[in-house]
Formats: structure tokens, C-alpha cells, sequence
């Protein structure tokens, strides 16, 4: 039991829209809830994975998140377009032989920093609290070493603001955004919403 929101912005973006459908697999109304997490979606890019990961999971029977990694996240233009939110039940056993339905709502996303998309991220913010600029007037590079297949996390970032013209640089990827168990390069994934602590380490104040 499914359903696909076939909608973008603030659907899958906006913290309360998602508590919302993540409450939808919670009550066992549905076992997993898809949407988009952009703020726009070609079709034509985004459909064929979308049928992919409907195949993977009610042809193949593939697990919901197995399934999206197979999907999207072996499609480099659907998931460069828009990244994708998944809320979904998966069971866990406990030593008494009995199960836990445990409920899980993260996005999965492609990280790009030519096109400003730090981790997936087009809500990025310049640390400078007098200036606040966002992710289109920075500037985004790998600084130093970067790194290759599952290890291409580990490559850290500088930025530069167009606006204030601050540089920050050696920037580490922060713990809690994790690189797919596909060894695509800038493919990674995140609990969703994110907490107030995580907003601050993209910069958001507020």
C-alpha cells in the first residue's frame, strides 16, 4: 500500500506538510508515502525513474528503500532535477521473535556544487549572519583532495558569496547525511525534516 504525491515545493519541503504525510504510515494508513523535495519537476526526466521504483517495489518486490536507490538513485538527470522524499515502514525483529514497525521519511538526493546543490541542498545560506545570501549567489568547489566511488563524502567543500565575498573552506560533510549504499558518485541521503541544529550547520538562522 502506496501513494505517490506527484507534486513538488512545499509538499515535500515544507516541515509540517511532511510530519503530515510521514503520520500517514505512522497510522498504517499506507506503508510508504512518496514526493518530490524540489522546487519544480520535469517530467520528462523524472517519469521513467518514477516507473522504475513502482516496478522495483510491486513487480520485484524490492524493499521501499532498496528500491528508490535502484531507481532514482541510479538515474544521475532525474535525481540532478529534483531530490525525493520517502516516508516508509520497514519491520525490525526483536529478541522475542516479535517485530517492531519502525517509520523512517528521508530524502534522497544528488549533490552538485556547480549547480549550487551542496549535499542536494538548494536552501544553503552564507554563514555570514550580516548577510544571510543564498545558495544561487554562492559559489561552491570541492577544496583539496576529492575523493571517488563510496568514498566521494569525504571531499570537503569551499564556498564563496557572491554578496559578502566570504570564503569558508574546508568544509567537512556533516554525520548525518550519508552516501548511498550504490557507489554512485554524489548520491547521498538524510533524515527529513531536518532538525534546527542541522538547518544552522547549512546556515539557515531562522
Amino acid at each position: 500500500r502506496g501513494i505517490v504525491i506527484s507534486s513538488c515545493g512545499s509538499t515535500g519541503r515544507n516541515s509540517q506538510s511532511i510530519l503530515h504525510l510521514k503520520r500517514l504510515v505512522e497510522m498504517d494508513i499506507f506503508d510508504f508515502v512518496f514526493s518530490f523535495a524540489g522546487v519544480s519537476t520535469v517530467d520528462s526526466l523524472v517519469v521513467p525513474a518514477l516507473s522504475r521504483f513502482i516496478e522495483n517495489v510491486f513487480m520485484y518486490d524490492m524493499g521501499l528503500w532498496a528500491a528508490l536507490e535502484r531507481s532514482f538513485g541510479e538515474d544521475k538527470h532525474a535525481l540532478n532535477s529534483t531530490p525525493v522524499m520517502l516516508s516508509f515502514a520497514e519491520f525490525r525483529m526483536r529478541t522475542d521473535n516479535t517485530r517492531d514497525r519502525v517509520v523512517h521519511t528521508r530524502v534522497l538526493a544528488y549533490s552538485n556544487f556547480k549547480d549550487a546543490r551542496p549535499w542536494g541542498f538548494d536552501i544553503y545560506w552564507c554563514s555570514n549572519p550580516t548577510c544571510c545570501a543564498r545558495a544561487h549567489d554562492m559559489i561552491f568547489h570541492a577544496d583539496g583532495k576529492q575523493y571517488y566511488g563510496n568514498k566521494w563524502i569525504q571531499t570537503k567543500m569551499k564556498t564563496t558569496c557572491m554578496k559578502c565575498k566570504q570564503t569558508r573552506r574546508k568544509i567537512v560533510t556533516p554525520s548525518w547525511i550519508n552516501a548511498c549504499s550504490i557507489e554512485n558518485l554524489g548520491r547521498c541521503w538524510y533524515q527529513w525534516p531536518l532538525t534546527l541544529a542541522q538547518r544552522m550547520e547549512l546556515g539557515i538562522t531562522h
